[in-house]
């Protein structure tokens, strides 16, 4: 019974923080071919909102951190991309991840992007290339209107060499989702302790 309980508790956490609202977040809906990178208008699921166009790359200059394909934003020149997300529910919290690399042998001076939430700019990101992608996952907090807009912009030199973004995430908040289940659980798990303690006559 006590495996029961604490089995129901741990899956509540697990399925509340596996739900990614952030669509193609590791841009494998569009199809480039292996070993190739593309220019474009704009992605599935993602519209670009200012510069020339979106780069696409199939492990090109390096290897993507989840699936094939990611993206740089410095294309031809500096550009920036958005994606709305209604699936939110207003005034909630939520944990915005994305795995960033400084492209391959560049200096730090043109590998910055830029994260907005809602038009608030959460960082800047950057950092010198080394002979591989050099992934890291960065993790924000951020609250959600109901309709919310991520967008990440090149803000480095504008010279068509610019970082990697792949692997972008929006999930709830598990905690404050899961807590009610939990204790839930946990009661009646000290309930059921009791009764061993004190079975009934």
């Amino acid at each position: 019974m006590k495996k029961l309980l604490l089995s129901a508790a741990l899956l509540s956490i697990s399925g509340v923080a596996s739900a990614n609202l952030v669509q193609n977040g590791s841009f494998e809906a569009n199809i480039q071919p292996s070993g190739t990178w593309g220019l474009y208008p704009s992605l599935t699921d993602w519209n670009l909102v200012s510069g020339p166009s979106i780069e696409l790359r199939n492990n090109n200059v390096g290897q993507a951190s989840d699936g094939v394909n990611f993206v740089e934003l410095d294309s031809t020149a500096n550009s920036a991309m958005a994606q709305t997300i209604s699936s939110t529910t207003a005034g909630s919290v939520y944990q915005l991840l994305f795995d960033y690399s400084p492209r391959i042998g560049q200096p730090a001076s043109t590998n910055d992007i830029s994260v907005y939430w809602n038009g608030t700019l959460l960082a800047d990101i950057t950092g010198n290339g080394g002979s591989t992608n050099l992934w890291k996952t960065y993790s924000f907090l951020v609250t959600a209107t109901g309709t919310d807009v991520l967008k990440f912009a090149a803000a480095g030199t504008s010279d068509s060499f610019g970082g990697s973004l792949d692997n972008v995430r929006l999930n709830a908040v598990p905690l404050p989702a899961a807590l009610p289940l939990m204790l839930s659980g946990l009661g009646a798990l000290g309930y059921a302790a009791r009764r061993r303690k004190h079975p009934a006559a």
